[in-house]
């Protein structure tokens, strides 16, 4: 399973500058990390891998099947998607609120019912299915918004920040759960923590101004820029501060 993309353009706007502009970049297998500071164009991206926003121009591919042309209803439901926000209403219990998403993404209702329970045990949230949405905590939402994300058994799984707001310990659960993921579907993620990035991401790819400034393995972007100490806060910043000089 892959998906990359080839002179991708997105903008907001009819005319407007493009927030994205990427001439070819894909992921094949394992987990990539996307990084880049805030406004730099990773959900924008995300949304459009994911099929939620039509690009101005380019082609998004996914197993050799454009995600935007005629053939589209056969890849998209191999797309599982996390976003920043978990939109769902808080009255909704949980185990309801995965009947619905799997309901909005065409999943039968027999496949629904025999699925979901083992989702809900995947990322911890088996002892919270009667639970109101509004009642968990941050984390537990996150949680709950990535269960979402893999209602169709997803074979490519884009997730936004998904440790954002979360404390260590919070951060080191998720973290867990995504790394069994990443076995599973190709993985792209986007994140501004960078030791979230190096703890699992296989790749990173750094993103300024919507444009990609380095594509290459975790271990070896840490270890050539990322100064005496080896760190990936200090490589993403030497990145970033080559493509500005």
């Amino acid at each position: 399973m892959s998906i990359a993309v080839s002179d991708l353009r997105c903008a907001y706007g009819r005319g407007a500058s493009p927030v994205v502009d990427i001439d070819s970049f894909g992921v094949e297998d394992g987990v990539c990390g996307l990084v880049g500071v805030n406004g730099a164009g990773k959900s924008t991206l995300l949304r459009t891998l994911a099929g939620c926003r039509r690009p101005a121009g380019g082609r998004v591919i996914v197993d050799g099947v454009d995600l935007y042309g005629r053939r589209r209803r056969a890849v998209v439901g191999r797309i599982g998607y996390m976003p920043q926000q978990l939109d769902l209403p808080g009255e909704l219990r949980v185990a309801d609120a995965l009947g619905y998403a799997s309901w909005v993404r065409d999943v039968p209702a027999r496949v629904a019912r025999a699925r979901n329970p083992a989702i809900l045990e995947r990322v911890g949230l088996a002892g919270r299915a009667r639970h109101r949405v509004r009642e968990l905590s941050g984390g537990m939402q996150r949680r709950l918004a990535l269960a979402v994300a893999l209602v169709t058994e997803p074979e490519v799984l884009l997730l936004d920040e998904p440790t954002t707001g979360l404390d260590p310990e919070q951060r080191a659960g998720l973290r867990a759960i995504l790394a069994d993921l990443g076995t599973r579907a190709v993985t792209l993620l986007s994140s501004h923590v960078m030791e979230d990035v190096v703890l699992m991401s296989d790749k990173v790819a750094v993103l300024e101004q919507g444009r990609l400034l380095h594509v290459g393995a975790t271990a070896a972007f840490v270890d050539e820029r990322g100064g005496p100490q080896h760190s990936a806060e200090q490589a993403f910043l030497t990145t970033i501060a080559r493509a500005r000089a």
